[in-house]
């Protein structure tokens, strides 16, 4: 599991534990990869207290700030085992939902999980996830009705498309594209959504929409 943080203090401890909990409980071999995205507070270092204490957690420190999608290429591109999910240091996918997606993986290649609400969102939220989701169902041909949320992938598969965009809002789209035209099986799941309750969300600010915009247009004319 990779789980990306960017001044996460808050919600570290809470978030790893809850992981822990589930992956203790129902994997034998599993790993946790923290990265620290070159955070201004005390989440580096909580990270390392957590890997001192966890020999299954490793802690990747970025030099500079990548965002959410240059420290997911970082997570993805040290994962050592078979298969492999992400989460984010809020805790918007709930753990308990992993049983099911993992049960799906021997059907498929990559398990997308689609939210099937999405509480705390506000009204501007709302629009641009719904604008976003018709841009992509428009200029390609995968069908999904969520690409921004958690997967579950074949990790060979992310090692092998190493996408170019490092955006937050397409550095997975661009994965879930580029394997649709390779012939990669994916399935849809329903799951649930958890609303963050500490930290700031940043996934919506005009810069992170502004720079995911650009690499989809970027991809788009590319016409992989």
């Amino acid at each position: 599991m990779v789980i990306p943080a960017y001044n996460e203090e808050e919600n570290v401890y809470q978030t790893v534990n809850l992981v822990l909990d589930v992956m203790t409980r129902d994997f034998e071999d599993f790993e946790i990869i923290l990265i620290d995205d070159n955070s201004t507070d005390q989440t580096g270092q909580i990270l390392n207290n957590l890997a001192f204490t966890h020999k299954t957690i490793r802690v990747i420190h970025n030099k500079c700030n990548l965002g959410q999608g240059g420290s997911l290429a970082v997570g993805f591109a040290n994962v050592s085992k078979e298969v492999t999910i992400h989460n984010a240091m809020d805790y918007p996918f709930d753990m308990s939902d992993l049983s099911k997606m993992v049960r799906l993986i021997d059907r498929c290649d990559i398990v997308v999980a689609e939210r099937t609400s999405r509480p705390g969102y506000s009204i501007y939220r709302h629009i641009l996830s719904r604008v976003n989701i018709l841009l992509l169902n428009m200029l390609f041909d995968l069908r999904l009705s969520d690409y921004s949320f958690v997967q579950l992938y074949r990790s060979s598969i992310v090692r092998k498309i190493n996408p170019d965009a490092r955006s937050t809002g397409f550095f997975v789209p661009e994965i879930l594209i580029r394997s649709h035209k390779m012939g990669y099986r994916i399935i849809p799941i329903p799951t649930k959504y958890l609303p963050r309750n500490k930290g700031i969300a940043r996934s919506g600010s005009f810069k992170v929409v502004f720079s995911s915009l650009i690499d989809l247009i970027n991809f788009w004319r590319k016409k992989l």
